[in-house]
């Protein structure tokens, strides 16, 4: 072979290399472009669900400690998806990616359509989670003798009835997402309704030197007996629970808060309640469950 034809299809071959390199460039950086829409549409997913979060805690249909670790969570999640956009669009805007940036670029490819992968399981368990009833509404004047605060012992044992949605419905949880090891957060939050507890009662004297504020307004007395109720189906439920799940692989911690609302009102969508209202003297247990 002549040196002329031999120069000439040496510079064949490489204009074809060339060709071919560059082509999967720009294939790839398409690619990446799409992916990087993808991560821009599970962003304002994950928005989404921290607006219908609130939504939910405003409607005293999620408690505050769950909607602040999952939305913890999403912004974490958030985070992830942040910087490797801005890697993405480093690529994405330059005029030219040479066969040096080509194992880069490949290298991005492979970490976008990883990342996708989980924040689309990571969004479906949120969701999930979301869209679930997370709350069990006991009513006092079932589980409570009047002016007491301690559960009736004929309701007693009855109450795992009233706490069994709570722990299928954690059951299902668990099994349904195998591969996330989660954490449970329990709360319970007592109300009150707006009537005074009368002077020189024994639960008035009771109340009274439980507060440390020394305060005896009617507002902070009820506030602390819809916490001790609410501390009490606390306990009861702790009990219950533990004789159910404990922490290990699928269930890392467990956490268990209470509180007393006092006279607030349980259920916002209700405009009506009475200053006696019954509606309003409840318990609400809420559970919740989001990936460590």
């Amino acid at each position: 072979m002549s040196l002329r034809r031999h120069l000439l299809l040496l510079l064949t071959v490489t204009v074809l290399f060339a060709c071919s390199s560059t082509q999967k460039i720009v294939s790839g950086k398409k690619d990446l472009a799409v992916q990087t829409s993808q991560l821009n549409q599970y962003d304002k997913q994950l928005d989404d669900l921290s607006a219908k979060i609130k939504q939910k805690e405003q409607q005293n249909e999620m408690d505050d400690t769950a909607a602040t670790r999952i939305r913890k969570f999403i912004g974490a999640s958030q985070a992830e998806i942040a910087k490797l956009k801005a890697q993405n669009d480093i690529l994405l805007g330059q005029t030219t990616v040479d066969r040096g940036n080509w194992q880069d670029l490949k290298q991005q490819l492979r970490l976008s359509a990883k990342l996708a992968e989980t924040m689309a399981d990571r969004i479906e368990m949120i969701n999930d989670l979301v869209n679930r009833n997370l709350v069990i509404k006991l009513d006092q004047d079932i589980i409570f003798e009047s002016g007491k605060y301690l559960v009736s012992p004929d309701v007693a044992g009855k109450l795992e009835t009233l706490f069994q949605p709570a722990a299928d419905e954690i059951n299902a949880f668990i099994k349904k997402y195998p591969d996330y090891p989660l954490s449970v957060v329990v709360n319970a939050n007592g109300f009150a309704d707006a009537t005074s507890i009368a002077e020189g009662t024994g639960l008035f004297k009771d109340i009274k030197a439980r507060l440390k504020t020394g305060a005896s307004g009617s507002k902070e007395m009820n506030r602390e007996i819809s916490r001790l109720r609410a501390e009490d189906v606390m306990n009861y439920f702790r009990k219950f629970f533990a004789a159910r799940f404990s922490t290990g692989k699928h269930i890392r911690n467990i956490v268990y808060v209470f509180d007393g609302k006092g006279e607030e009102f349980p259920n916002p969508k209700i405009s009506d309640y009475r200053i006696d209202d019954p509606r309003r003297r409840v318990v609400l247990l809420y559970w919740s469950v989001f990936p460590e």
